[in-house]
């Protein structure tokens, strides 16, 4: 890989700390459903676990984009909508595992293994779907040493997560332990995130032709006040102080 051609990447620190507080606030509402759907019964139970994963993984999922957006590159950069609904998918999927194995009435120690593995599969299938939903004038390039560090690290967030939840789901007083607790997984959880995006390092790529049209969305990076806005297909419905020709303006200018 030629060092010239690399495109420098940056962040925006407030979107970073946003990331992770979203993380603690998922983490948080983990503890409390898993004590909801182990003390629910028959199709109750079977609603909270489905309304859970849902609102888990769609948490985890908010992390997971936030910090996507956080990622400063200086080209424009576009999002394949099906793609990223499938990330989402897989977050749902993930939480689905999280709820169903700590929930259990007996839980064993091969349950949170196996519980953990396929939990971090589903993690890691979701932040390395929502990098293929990327799309710009760019080639990717990835640090397989880092992607293992990164596997490695979902796996460990998600036994953790797993333990830590089963150990709290019979908590209902939302003490200071429990509050602890959800503020180290949700220091965890984007660690992962954040390490798989330093495995990846983007180059210059010519002649990639225009990325927007329907089914991708464009995540405004470098708007002025830093509006944050997407433009669906062509044109995104928003308030006029927030129309996308005007943040599409300011995008291109900086690109």
């Amino acid at each position: 890989m030629d060092e010239s051609t690399v495109l420098p990447a940056t962040y925006d620190y407030r979107l970073v700390a946003l990331s992770v507080l979203i993380a603690i606030c998922a983490a948080r509402a983990a503890l409390d459903l898993t004590g909801r759907v182990t003390a629910a019964r028959n199709n109750s139970r079977l609603a909270w676990l489905f309304g859970g994963a849902i609102a888990m993984g769609t948490g985890i999922w908010s992390m997971h984009y936030t910090g996507m957006l956080a990622y400063r590159l200086p080209v424009p950069v576009y999002y394949h909508i099906p793609t990223v609904i499938f990330s989402l998918v897989a977050a749902i999927c993930a939480s689905f595992i999280a709820l169903f194995v700590v929930s259990r009435e007996r839980v064993t120690i091969l349950n949170i293994v196996a519980g953990g593995l396929l939990m971090a599969a589903g993690i890691s299938t979701m932040h390395y779907t929502g990098m293929a939903a990327m799309r710009l004038s760019a080639m990717h390039h990835y640090d397989g040493r880092l992607v293992l560090v990164s596997l490695a690290i979902a796996l460990f967030v998600s036994l953790a997560a797993l333990g830590l939840t089963f150990q709290f789901r019979d908590d209902t007083s939302g003490g200071f332990l429990k509050v602890l607790c959800a503020i180290i997984m949700g220091f965890a959880i984007p660690a992962m995130h954040y390490t798989a995006m330093a495995a990846v390092t983007y180059t210059h790529a010519g002649g990639a032709g225009p990325l927007l049209r329907a089914g991708y969305f464009r995540a405004c990076q470098q708007c002025h006040h830093h509006y944050y806005v997407c433009d669906l297909g062509s044109r995104f419905s928003a308030p006029p102080t927030l129309r996308c020709p005007f943040a599409q303006r300011r995008c291109c200018a900086h690109s």
